[in-house]
């Protein structure tokens, strides 16, 4: 039930780690710092861009300049006359269609007749269209409430009756950062519709009546255009460059002919920059079928814009315009990922970087978010600069970077949570180093045991059963504590795993669960070590005098080490385990613990252990002691003493060695005489000398005197290899 249940957590992962990141990325979204970001670099895409060629354009400006301020011997608002003027002759140079960016609200401040000749040019020429606005304000009700008033600014009565249009709103549309890219196609005012300025022109551009107009959800069908929508009322706008990218004659060269007389001119000298014959606008084919589009240029009247062109505030109003119609005209329309799109793309993205992100730890998993945020901005710019789409790439980045970041802090979360279940689960078996090392590596035996070549260890208290009668338990207890504990330290403190106390027996191994390449040599060392340590404490407890009986100043303990194939793992009912080992060769570690007692030594290792200790250090020094057969096994083992660490042995010992090691050659090759003299003079040099006050009751040479007497008085068969078979465990 328990797997069943990891199972199922397991399967939940992802869509949970794809859920949450995707919760949070459209949170994120939706703050103000990043829909500020994600206008950057919508701008920063038409600057990488570039401006367009609209050679061919049909859309030309007339611009209400500082220049035409000058230049006009009135001050802005001029007389609406001049408008008149503009409008005669831009129909005499061909203009299809004429748009005033200017809100005639007013009437004329000069001459009200002023405005009768206004409107009889509309009039007559029909093929003007004037501007409008919708504006609200807010006004106070008392008491601490407000209300919003809507209303429509529109043409003074004497324009709005003459002119066979209606107007065009000139409103523009801001966005958060005041910029405009945006451009208003239409709004509803008291169940009527209203055009904007520029679809008005286009009405009478192409002559688009009532008939052509349709809306659908996502599309304004206007005559032979379909114009897709960004909202039910705007449009996005495809600017074509910066400041003065469309053709651009400043007011007073439009209306300057022989009756108009300039600041710049008087009655003798007169430029007539239209209607001079050989350089006159009149005579080219500047406004010839063209909309022309009269607007305010001049800082004075306050209509320049930021653009994703012009950041600083520096694109007129009218040029706006312009960029709309243009847009419309070359049907190079700026399209958008619907919502519903761009949300599958989200949730594509975060599927993905979680996925290779949980595949991929560490580098490489950083290496792919890097690689994915690349081909992000790539395909990005590829779909704006090949077809005009526009992808929200802030969007698409912090689906990524938050998809990366929530499967990281999840990894490092159950990471930790991991660390801490193997630290709880090894911290009693080996050193703090060595379970870090542990969590560090992930280096976790799979559960039911693996096989490995490991080095076991067994040590157990000489004569323990005596220590229990003479001492009360709780003494024991303490007693047993403090030896253990030096014990153990030494183990861990090594590299050592501690696989279980056994009363007073220490059971252990080295090179697992960490693979360690030294284990066999870290053991030897760590035997005499705690030989040592063991030597230190005897001291201590008999400098405590009478706290303790004889037996604990001589307490000893013994050393079986083996070398092998083993199997090591979390053991035990599914409730409780324990991480141990198990094998013939632990049997055999235990059996060399429980046989050094027969030869009177106190480390005894197997042959194994030896040769894989002598490739990493020569610390310990060896001594054969013979080959045996333990009980229970059919194949010999050779076994050796470990003397002592190689710096603390004194020449004694080493003579001793010498001299044991050639009687044991005498005695492989039966010359039991020559082998008893060699080992009575070794045992004179053994360290370990019998005597009853320490415990200690033979040593090596002894053992081996008294078998070569049985040799030579029951000499062996002639197959005999020098084996001997050991009758107890």
């Amino acid at each position: 039930m328990d797997g069943s249940n990891n199972t199922w957590k397991q399967r939940l992962v992802v869509p949970g780690l794809i859920a949450v990141s995707l919760i949070i990325a459209i949170l994120l979204s939706f703050s103000g710092p990043v829909e500020q970001l994600k206008l950057n670099v919508k701008d920063q895409l038409f600057e990488i861009r570039g401006p367009l060629a609209i050679q061919d354009t049909s859309v030309v400006i007339v611009s209400i300049s500082q220049q035409a301020d000058q230049e006009i011997p009135y001050k802005y608002p001029w007389p609406t006359d001049l408008h008149a003027k503009l409008i005669r002759n831009l129909n005499q140079a061909g203009a299809k269609a004429i748009g005033f960016d200017v809100l005639f609200d007013k009437r004329d401040n000069y001459d009200l007749a002023h405005d009768t000749t206004f409107a009889e040019a509309l009039q007559e020429y029909k093929n003007v269209v004037l501007g409008a606005s919708v504006q609200s304000t807010g006004q106070s009700r008392g008491q601490g409430s407000s209300s919003v008033s809507i209303s429509l600014v529109r043409p003074n009565r004497v324009l709005q009756k003459a002119s066979p249009h209606p107007p065009g709103l000139v409103r523009a549309y801001r966005d958060a950062d005041a910029s405009i890219r945006k451009y208003i196609l239409g709004l509803e005012y008291n169940n009527q519709q209203l055009y904007s300025m520029g679809l008005e022109l286009l009405k009478l551009y192409r002559n688009i009546d009532s008939t052509g107009i349709s809306q659908r959800t996502e599309l304004l069908e206007f005559g032979p255009y379909e114009i897709p929508k960004y909202t039910e009322h705007l449009m996005t706008m495809n600017y074509f460059g910066g400041r003065g990218t469309f053709p651009t004659y400043s007011y007073e060269t439009v209306i300057d002919d022989s009756t108009v007389v300039l600041a710049s001119e008087d009655s003798t000298f007169q430029m007539n920059t239209f209607s001079d014959p050989s350089f006159g606008l009149k005579h080219t084919d500047a406004f010839k079928d063209k909309i022309v589009l009269v607007g305010a240029t001049m800082p004075e009247l306050h209509d320049l814009h930021s653009t994703p062109f012009a950041q600083q505030g520096t694109m007129p109003g009218v040029e706006m315009h312009a960029n709309a119609i243009q847009t419309i005209l070359s049907g190079k329309y700026i399209q958008h990922v619907s919502p519903w799109l761009n949300l599958a793309i989200l949730i594509g993205l975060i599927a993905v970087v979680v996925w290779l992100t949980r595949r991929f730890a560490g580098l490489w998993g950083f290496v792919i978010y890097a690689g994915l945020s690349l081909a992000v901005i790539g395909l990005v710019l590829f779909e704006f600069l090949q077809f005009r789409f526009v992808m929200d790439l802030v969007a698409m980045l912090m689906a990524l970077t938050v998809g990366y970041i929530t499967t990281q802090s999840y990894q490092y979360v159950v990471e930790q949570r991991e660390k801490k279940r193997i630290r709880g689960l090894f911290s009693s078996y080996v050193s703090p180093a060595v379970v870090e090392e542990m969590v560090e590596e992930g280096k976790e035996p799979q559960l039911g045991g693996d096989e490995v070549y490991i080095t076991a260890f067994f040590s157990d208290i000489q004569s323990f059963s005596t220590f229990s009668e003479q001492l009360p338990a709780d003494t024991l207890v303490g007693l047993i504590n403090e030896y253990l504990s030096a014990m153990t330290n030494i183990l861990t403190e090594h590299g050592g795993t501690l696989d279980k106390y056994i009363g007073d027996a220490i059971v252990a191994f080295f090179g697992a669960p960490v693979p360690q390449k030294d284990h066999a040599y870290k053991a030897c060392v760590v035997s005499q070590l705690m030989q040592n340590r063991l030597s230190e404490l005897r001291d201590k407890w008999r400098s405590e005098g009478e706290k303790w009986p004889e037996i604990v100043h001589h307490m000893r303990n013994r050393i079986g080490i083996n070398t092998g194939v083993m199997v090591t793992g979390n053991m035990g009912s599914e409730s409780r385990f324990n991480y141990t080992m198990m094998g013939d060769n632990v049997n055999l570690a235990a059996r060399c613990e429980s046989g050094a007692k027969q030869f009177g030594v106190y480390t005894m290792v197997t042959a194994d252990t030896k040769k894989e200790a002598e490739q990493y250090g020569d610390r310990c020094v060896f001594r054969y002691l013979d080959r045996i057969v333990v009980k229970g096994k059919t194949e010999p083992v050779d076994v050796y003493e470990i003397m002592g660490l190689r710096d603390e042995l004194s020449d004694r010992q080493f003579a001793c060695k010498q001299k044991f090691e050639q009687a044991i050659e005498a005695y492989q090759q039966r010359k039991w005489e020559y082998a008893i003299q060699l080992f009575k003079e070794s045992k004179e040099l053994e360290y370990f000398q019998p005597n009853d006050d320490s415990f200690i009751h033979t040593n090596p040479s002894i053992v081996y005197i008294d078998r070569c007497e049985v040799m030579k008085e029951n000499p062996p068969p002639e197959d005999w290899n020098g084996v001997n078979v050991m009758m107890t465990k």
